[in-house]
């Protein structure tokens, strides 16, 4: 029974870490286009998928993109998330690093009030413009985005 205990969890250790790999960073604070190569992202599969989270500031739309759970992200987690990027092309470079047919749920504020009861900050989906930009970007790279709103 130990021995099965250990085993799982050092595969899941493992999986965390082959799960998103970025090179050259260690801190803590948001990973930015000014901080970062997006290039140097890797996404593997995930069998739940992944969670993409937007919030406007000022004029630019943040993007984060986090691994599907079976649990429900909180605020902090989104808003702290080390994969975070600021505009639609930042955004687009992160999705070139998706490899093909990987299912993506982009959470809007309807399914975020169900979930949090409430207090969802600023979470928020942008213009229906940008929203198809996105879908349309996510077609020719044979990305499954799903919006959930």
């Amino acid at each position: 029974m130990r021995t099965l205990r250990l085993s799982i969890f050092f595969s899941a250790v493992l999986a965390l870490i082959f799960c998103l790999k970025c090179s050259r960073d260690t801190g803590n604070e948001p990973l930015t286009p000014g901080s970062f190569d997006p290039a140097s992202v890797t996404f593997t599969h995930s069998m739940k998928g992944w969670e993409l989270y937007s919030w406007p500031d000022g004029n630019d739309w943040h993007f984060a993109i986090l691994a599907g759970t079976n649990r429900v992200k909180t605020y902090e987690e989104v808003k702290s998330n080390r994969i975070t990027v600021t505009g639609t092309d930042s955004l687009k470079m992160l999705l070139d690093r998706f490899p093909e047919n990987e299912d993506i749920f982009w959470i809007g504020e309807r399914w975020l009030k169900n979930c949090w009861h409430g207090f969802y900050g600023n979470l928020s989906l942008p213009a229906a413009e940008t929203i198809n930009e996105i879908r349309n970007y996510c077609l020719q790279k044979n990305l499954v985005l799903n919006i959930s709103n």
